[in-house]
């Protein structure tokens, strides 16, 4: 059972109790920056992680990989923080911790798994990366050819590769995915430090950020040593707005048969989803999951183990995102004759669902297993901090962080039986056929 507390000071108590009883506080500082702390009381290594609200729907045309860009200049010197090379990394490193990050197109999340008696230390380095990186012409040329080569690199991956031709055809002008994270090489080397400046002073700001920390804390301690490196920063951004987005459920593919230079064919299932906040959002990830995505999902088990017809089922996209984008679910199969059986047996399922209706004992058995996988993951600080920071990001509250395991326990059959017409009716399917070159 959860317990809210307000106290005076505008502490926010909650407890993560789904499994386990991990208490929850918060504070937002006086310059905007939300702290997040779950006292967690066991190990000696504590998980820190920093949140931006920007990622690659933030971008103009021009600096297309501009976020990702910055996932790599935010490694590099800051003003009190000197040196060659990824200072950030090393220094890490020295202090006995790992690190790293990613980025989408909402978000870019730093992450440090550290000793807890270094929390400050890391307090300290990401506030000044936060307000005095060193934006040189010398780093951005060295983090250019990195970013390049991640590129060239994957432009060497057959899959990669055709994704990426994919990709390009998905969206409709003016979405704000509709350049896929990676951006484009030939703006990437064009890069200024004038347009890197503009993106960091632009994005990265206290109030623009969630700093999330989880371990055997104090949450007093965390927030006072919070305030006093990250309080003292009074760079400020005007509140983001939302973007406008084409619809893409009426919109058309620009091409529907693509090649690929590897001896596979793949089907590849492009279906239009519901944003979060959408009424439909968790019944079409919980009806997604059931048919495609989970290990032990409908077409996992009927295609790939029972059929051997396919190989395996690769999901390419965020089931998390601010806007509708495209659920994109590849088939990828031996390139032989017959392949046909397989869209035909996704086609069959499907309507026996709109027609008759799910198996409820389907649907208990994957959420017991969802449950199960959940309760062991929140040993994992790292896990539990993913999880506050996207409630907090994606559904502006972190004490929200199981509201999609309660949705999907309160779904009853006839809502995926709904969820499968809207969404998943083999009449409305946009399906991909990808043959190899030879």
């Amino acid at each position: 059972m959860k317990k809210i507390i307000l106290a005076f000071n505008c502490l926010l108590l909650a407890t993560f109790s789904f499994g386990y009883d991990y208490p929850l506080y918060s504070k937002v500082l006086a310059n905007g920056l939300k702290v997040i702390v779950c006292e967690k009381s066991d190990g000696e290594m504590v998980e820190v992680q920093v949140w931006y609200k920007a990622g690659s729907k933030d971008e103009s045309d021009g600096i297309r990989g501009m976020a990702h860009m910055f996932e790599h200049m935010m490694f590099r010197g800051s003003k009190n923080y000197p040196g060659e090379g990824d200072v950030f990394i090393d220094s890490m490193e020295a202090l006995g911790g790992s690190v790293n990050a990613y980025t989408t197109f909402d978000r870019t999340v730093y992450h440090e798994t550290i000793p807890k008696e270094k929390i400050e230390t890391v307090f300290k380095m990401e506030a000044d990366r936060m307000s005095n990186l060193i934006l040189s012409q010398v780093t951005l040329d060295i983090e250019r050819q990195v970013v390049g080569e991640e590129l060239r690199n994957g432009e060497n991956n057959w899959f990669q590769r055709m994704h990426n031709s994919v990709y390009d055809q998905l969206y409709p002008d003016g979405h704000p995915y509709r350049v896929d994270v990676i951006g484009y090489l030939n703006q990437i080397v064009s890069f200024t430090t004038k347009q890197c400046q503009d993106f960091y002073d632009k994005f990265y700001s206290p109030n623009n950020a969630v700093l999330v920390v989880v371990g055997n804390v104090k949450h007093d301690e965390v927030f006072a040593m919070a305030d006093k490196n990250f309080g003292i920063i009074t760079k400020q951004i005007p509140e983001q707005l939302k973007y406008s987005t084409p619809d893409i459920f009426n919109d058309s593919l620009r091409q529907y048969e693509y090649s690929v230079d590897f001896p596979v064919q793949i089907y590849g299932y492009i279906i239009p989803k519901p944003a979060v906040g959408d009424g439909d959002f968790y019944k079409f990830v919980f009806l997604k999951d059931l048919l495609f995505t989970n290990p032990n999902s409908v077409f996992n088990k009927e295609i790939v183990q029972d059929m051997q017809a396919a190989y395996q089922i690769s999901a390419l996209s965020d089931d998390w995102s601010m806007y509708t984008n495209f659920c994109e679910l590849y088939i990828i199969m031996q390139a032989a004759p017959g392949n046909v059986k397989v869209k035909k047996a996704i086609n069959a399922e499907i309507q026996s669902i709109i027609d008759e209706g799910i198996d409820v004992q389907l649907m208990k058995d994957y959420l017991q297993n969802l449950k199960a996988q959940r309760i062991l993951s929140l040993y994992q600080n790292d896990y539990i901090a993913n999880e506050l920071g996207m409630a907090e990001l994606y559904l502006g509250d972190f004490q929200k962080y199981d509201e999609m395991i309660h949705a999907f326990e309160n779904i009853t059959p006839e809502q995926l039986q709904q969820t499968a017409s809207k969404y998943f009716n083999p009449q409305n399917f946009k399906v991909l056929n990808i043959k190899p070159t030879f």
